[in-house]
């Protein structure tokens, strides 16, 4: 038996001098899966294999290559299919990411607007799988992969198929798909399979409106069911209730912004630049979902609600959100914005994240661009208080973001630190460490035009409460580190 040396560590098999497994992951019934290295690549790698000999073994190996032609976004790529003496190696592509199991561990939910984006990979990928003829058979959190970049974007992949005679019907992936969309909601199955419909809509049914609530416990329900008269396993119209209810959710919207570098900070030459805002620099970040518009009063409502967050008689003076919800919140503390964020399943921007989202990758002074601001692209002046998101879509940053340059003030994570270009990290930066002021950014509806461009850092003691004061949230695989 072939072996080698995989960052230091022996590994005791290696499949066509290529492929080393590096241990066990999951024991099914008749199916192996394990974690490899590609060692011509030096990337990871796992390893389905199916356990077996005879004229069965046969049969998966011939559907495992036939499978392997197949190529989708939303499917793993299967780079070799190695018979043996235990049975027959799928070996597939593992592209930088985190599996759904592990992400759920750690971080309990994801965001609704997240959860259904996922959902919709998988469907397209189950789509793509069931026209070619095959089955997952065995779908679950752990069979999917949120990758970096699938499109651009953030985005689950699927690991397996179902391979050899007996293959479930497609019926059963779609009821797959719709229990690991509730897991992604943070509802925790103990009862029935009939149960779960309800309590997706008791996790989420604080979190958005009525009818939004219903729409979603429905679809689950509908793909939940056995019987043929209920029952929801059209791709297309799981598809097309999907898009509909993302739509229709307005402010639960989020935009994604794709992984790379972009020019943070000013130019030398910029004689409107302050220091703290040199050196410009390119900045790599992973990608990550931000919110479409910041977060509302409607929404910073219901979670004061559901959390027991005493709101002062001066909040309501500058928020209405039975009246006027859809209005910016304001008048909030950074260690509230922050405990939203968490309790939203998200976090706050860090100051890097807001930049790259506001002004894109070519170091552009506003969202728009380099011409000056105007009434058409933003709020800001002497205004007496927010408007609307995105009333002026001419000033949308090239991420369709709304509102990045005026309208309101935006908390982000980070401490201020005056000279924290020079020495930050040129990845993922996620802050200072400590300090005594947190950054915000964008200006608002009472700053004057310098304070809109995309490189100006404001920051105040993260207990101060203003009336122009708000913050929008993100979402990552991974959440960057002060340092």
């Amino acid at each position: 038996m072939a072996t080698a040396t995989v960052r230091g560590t022996p590994t005791s098999t290696l499949l066509q001098e290529r492929w080393a497994v590096l241990g066990l992951v999951r024991q099914d019934e008749g199916v192996r899966w394990q974690a490899g290295h590609d060692v011509e690549r030096g990337s990871p790698v796992m390893i389905q294999l199916h356990q077996g000999a005879g004229e069965a073994m046969r049969e998966v190996e011939g559907q495992a290559r036939s499978f392997a032609e197949l190529i989708h976004p939303g499917l793993l790529d299967v780079v070799g299919v190695v018979p043996g003496d235990e049975g027959v190696s799928v070996v597939m592509d593992w592209p930088s990411g985190a599996r759904l199991d592990e992400l759920l561990a750690a971080r309990e939910r994801v965001p609704l607007w997240v959860a259904l984006a996922l959902m919709q990979d998988l469907i397209e990928a189950l789509r793509a799988m069931h026209g070619a003829g095959y089955r997952h058979g065995r779908l679950d959190a752990s069979r999917v992969l949120v990758r970096e970049q699938v499109d651009g974007r953030l985005g689950a992949a699927l690991s397996g198929v179902w391979l050899g005679p007996d293959a479930p019907e497609p019926a059963q992936d779609y009821r797959a798909v719709a229990r690991v969309f509730g897991q992604m909601l943070g509802v925790q199955e103990r009862g029935p399979e009939s149960d779960v419909a309800g309590m997706v809509l008791r996790e989420i049914q604080g979190r958005v409106g009525e009818d939004a609530g219903a729409g979603i416990a429905g679809l689950v329900a509908r793909m939940l069911a056995q019987d043929a008269a209920h029952s929801l396993i059209n791709p297309r119209e799981i598809l097309g209730q999907i898009e509909a209810l993302r739509a229709s959710l307005d402010y639960e919207m989020m935009c994604a912004v794709e992984a790379g570098p972009f020019l943070r900070g000013s130019r030398e030459d910029d004689e409107a630049a302050r220091r703290e805002e040199q050196p410009m620099s390119s900045v790599e970040l992973s990608a990550f979902y931000i919110d479409r518009a910041p977060v509302s009063a409607a929404q910073f409502f219901r979670f004061a609600s559901e959390t027991g967050l005493k709101l002062d008689e001066e909040w309501y003076q500058f928020n209405a959100p039975r009246g006027a919800g859809e209005l910016p919140v304001v008048h909030v503390t950074w260690r509230e914005a922050y405990e939203y964020a968490r309790w939203a399943g998200k976090r706050l921007p860090t100051e890097a994240e807001w930049e790259k989202a506001a002004r894109g990758t070519d170091g552009r002074t506003y969202p728009w661009g380099d011409a000056p601001p105007n009434a058409e692209l933003a709020l800001y002046g002497e205004n007496p208080a927010p408007g609307v998101p995105g009333e002026r879509s001419a000033g949308r940053s090239p991420y369709g973001v709304e509102d990045m340059a005026g309208n309101v003030f935006e908390w982000v994570a980070d401490w201020y630190e005056g000279t924290y270009y020079n020495e930050a990290p040129p990845r993922d930066p996620g802050g200072p460490r400590r300090g005594t002021r947190k950054v915000l950014r964008g200006g608002s509806f009472a700053h004057p035009e310098f304070a809109l461009r995309c490189a100006t850092r404001g920051r105040y003691e993260p207990g101060e409460r203003r009336a122009n004061h708000s913050f929008r949230c993100v979402w990552s695989l991974r959440d960057p580190q002060p340092r």
